[in-house]
């Protein structure tokens, strides 16, 4: 290819690229302020300050856009995730994944709504999830807890709905009364929950094997 096209293709990337991020920040916004049935592409685009062409030149579709604001938010809280050291307490993975998330979510109030008012019933029942958030949910996590006494002993779904539902609840209520807490009051807020909910205390934790036995 020819330098002078390949300079020409280089620029068209990097406009489409300026576009793209322009077009996701104005659509989380938007999304997180109309939800996704009220929030207009013809709007987006304005917020965006494209033409509404232009929006349609790279996402085809609303749900495609709003899938989009999804995977780029989900993909950043995963790469997170993956920063947190493997950790051989199942209460230390909890509390280190549930800080994670927290920090995450309130450095973005935008997708912290659409999170709000899309997770709902996600707490209550975690086979709703949409599927780009399913590989959040790591059930193993929980059973691996129950198994060693280090949760409570109890349905390792219903674990893991408590935690999710709390979490949502303390965050709904946190932008309800305008985000004056920290990120870091407010995770830890959540982790007392949490630990309250799930966690063996050191008087109640007794060896797996004890357990099993108990059931025989």
């Amino acid at each position: 290819m020819p330098a002078r096209r390949q300079t020409k293709q280089r620029v068209r990337e990097a406009r489409t690229e300026a576009y793209r991020s322009l077009i996701l920040g104005a659509a989380e916004h938007v999304f997180g302020a109309r939800g996704y049935a009220e929030a207009r592409v013809q709007e987006i685009a304005e917020e965006a300050g494209v033409a509404t062409g232009t929006v349609y030149a790279i996402f085809p579709s609303k749900e495609e856009l709003y899938r989009e604001v999804h995977r780029v938010n989900l993909g950043e809280l995963a790469r997170r995730y993956d920063e947190i050291p493997a950790e051989p307490d199942t209460r230390d993975a909890i509390r280190a994944r549930t800080a994670a998330t927290t920090r995450f979510l309130t450095e973005r109030p935008d997708y912290l709504r659409i999170y709000v008012r899309e997770a709902a019933g996600w707490g209550f029942d975690v086979s709703a999830l949409p599927r780009i958030a399913a590989e959040f949910v790591d059930l193993d996590l929980y059973r691996r807890g129950i198994a060693r006494g280090e949760l409570v002993d109890e349905d390792p779904e219903l674990l893991q709905s408590l935690a999710m539902s709390a979490s949502q609840l303390i965050l709904f209520h946190w932008l309800k009364g305008g985000m004056r807490e920290s990120a870091e009051d407010l995770a830890r807020r959540i982790l007392a929950h949490t630990e309250r909910t799930l966690f063996r205390t050191a008087a109640t934790r007794r060896p797996p094997r004890d357990r099993a036995r108990e059931r025989r």
